[in-house]
């Protein structure tokens, strides 16, 4: 399954020679295909430094051509480990926002994840990683590209989790999320498996009652009383064989995550963090989403308008997957086959959401 979002290619010739991009700081930039460098933007690898003393890898994109402090956005990332470098070869959602909104783009490689130092992103538990967010923020705030008053942050997929956190008491211009919402992380699990096993046909449709109340149970012992799958294999003989049926699941991780970092994500109250922020905030959801229900996402703008009319604005993108790829159904999307790649749908709206709630409107 795609975590890190999809494109398609941009108007911009391939001839054109890339755009100017330095480098800032002493972290060192590491493997064989050298610095970011993309058409039409300029870029900056920098350095964040953490209150542990890590040094984490910064990307700061701007147009090519503009001066002066701009808004910006900043990227909570997806569940899946990975550095946060344009690919060279593809156009992804995030490329294609960073040109058209005409906003600074933020993105910062986790721990242990590209240039940065540290554990490794299976290493990497949920709180850290939410501090190191935090941290972040506050340090990219001050850099000579950004407004700070108009940070916009953008969490994608499980990032969507870590957002209105990242955001709470940073003084953010808004918040702009997809594919996650705001219903506790146990339901969130409980979710996952429920389309898990209603859509992938590795369960008989007769079996998924019992298959999800022993779901239900693992999840319970493992979220909520924070046991290993090995510890409640060996206290509850009935539930040992559900760790290996549970989706994304490995001996030591789960979705490549430590057990710590599920079990930590599920003390969070989102709902409640959601209600702090008192700023602008768009909710996008594809039709046929494989993880997070259509009410997860839904939650969060009824919650938040209920308590200020209006602040929360809905974006639903007819027959899109988790990736924002189109399906002709949601079997089909559950399955990967025969998707098409439409980012216009998502680009093009967001991208107008965020020049309005940043001031850029009609610039």
């Amino acid at each position: 399954m795609r975590f890190m979002l999809a494109g398609l290619a941009l108007l911009l010739s391939s001839t054109v020679a890339h755009s100017e991009t330095r480098i800032t700081g002493d972290l060192p930039v590491q493997g064989d295909a050298g610095a970011e460098a993309t058409e039409g933007l300029e870029t900056e690898y920098g350095v964040v430094r953490t209150s542990e003393g890590l040094r984490l890898r910064s990307y700061v994109t701007r147009p090519e051509g503009t001066v002066g402090k701009l808004p910006a956005v900043f990227v909570t990332q997806w569940v899946s480990c990975g550095a946060m470098r344009f690919p060279d070869a593809r156009d992804t959602q995030l490329k294609l926002l960073a040109w058209q909104s005409g906003l600074v783009m933020i993105r910062i490689d986790r721990s242990g994840s590209g240039d940065s130092e540290g554990p490794g992103c299976d290493q990497l538990d949920y709180n850290t990683e939410v501090r190191h967010y935090r941290e972040a923020l506050v340090q990219m705030k001050q850099h000579p590209w950004v407004d700070p008053d108009r940070v916009v942050i953008l969490g994608s997929s499980l990032g969507s989790t870590t957002a209105p956190l990242v955001a709470q008491g940073n003084n953010v211009a808004g918040v702009v999320v997809q594919g996650g919402g705001a219903v506790t992380y146990m339901e969130r699990m409980i979710g996952f498996e429920r389309h898990y096993v209603e859509r992938s046909g590795s369960v008989r449709p007769e079996d998924i009652h019992p298959e999800m109340v022993k779901r239900m149970a693992f999840l319970h012992h493992y979220l909520g009383e924070k046991k290993t799958p090995a510890e409640i294999a060996a206290q509850y003989p009935d539930l040992g064989d559900v760790w290996k049926s549970i989706r994304g699941t490995q001996e030591t991780t789960h979705y490549g995550r430590p057990f710590a970092w599920h079990q930590q994500a599920a003390d969070r109250n989102f709902l409640a963090a959601w209600l702090s922020l008192g700023t602008p905030v768009m909710v996008v959801f594809g039709e046929y989403e494989q993880f997070e229900t259509r009410h997860g996402h839904r939650m969060i703008v009824d919650m938040i308008n209920r308590k200020t009319p209006g602040q929360a604005e809905w974006l639903e993108i007819a027959q899109a997957d988790h990736s924002l790829w189109v399906y002709p159904d949601t079997y089909a999307a559950y399955a990967d086959e025969n998707g098409t790649r439409a980012n216009p749908l998502y680009v093009t709206p967001v991208s107008r959401w965020l020049r309005r709630v940043t001031g850029l409107a009609g610039r």
